[in-house]
């Protein structure tokens, strides 16, 4: 193969690439939503449960009443936001007390700064901040996921996922995750999945 055809062949497979990638969608909670602007961000700022209580997927059935109990108590703001690994997830968890209450505090320090806050009772346990942008009424985190193994659709695949977070007319939190994984080999056998899920924390 000539140099000029590698040449092709690597630019296609790069465009393939980041087409590929996890994208948002507000389908199962654009009904809940409320559009922000850019000049009212602050009102993300505010206490909320460190539990969700209800579930957006985007997968199979639409229900108005997603509560999958399971989900929800295995599911917490900080891990989510933070996409930490499992292991660190156990890590936190394991010291965690249940007689203890726990919530996640929002401070806007900029339009591109935003501070997390993990209280436990009163006390700060955990203080993390995220960097991110406005965009198409909520806001983007600038964590992002790309994780990609062998060469992309060809022998190997990438997973990424991303996510933003905004306010439910009530004045909620919802963080919403966009996943893609995504695999093929010889760009004729592909495999893969894609899913949007978001959880929705009450303002405390």
């Amino acid at each position: 193969m000539t140099n000029r055809k590698i040449n092709i062949l690597i630019i296609a497979i790069l465009c393939i690439t980041l087409n590929c990638c996890a994208s948002f969608t507000k389908k199962r909670f654009r009904k809940e939503i409320e559009n922000l602007e850019d000049i009212n961000l602050n009102k993300l700022e505010g206490n909320y449960s460190f539990h969700p209580i209800r579930r957006y997927y985007s997968l199979g059935k639409e229900d108005p009443n997603d509560k999958i109990p399971d989900s929800l108590v295995r599911n917490n703001a900080y891990d989510f936001l933070v996409n930490e690994n499992y292991e660190k997830r156990k890590e936190f968890d394991s010291l965690r007390k249940k007689e203890n209450e726990y919530q996640v505090s929002l401070n806007l320090e900029n339009s591109k700064k935003l501070r997390l806050k993990v209280l436990e009772n009163s006390t700060v346990i955990k203080d993390t901040m995220f960097i991110g942008k406005y965009r198409n009424g909520m806001f983007y985190l600038d964590n992002k996921y790309l994780d990609c193994n062998g060469i992309p659709h060809l022998f190997g695949g990438c997973r990424n996922n991303k996510r933003r977070i905004g306010l439910t007319k009530n004045g909620n939190l919802l963080i919403n995750e966009a996943f893609s994984n995504e695999g093929a080999i010889l760009l004729i056998i592909g495999a893969g999945y894609s899913y949007n899920v978001t959880y929705e924390y009450k303002r405390k």
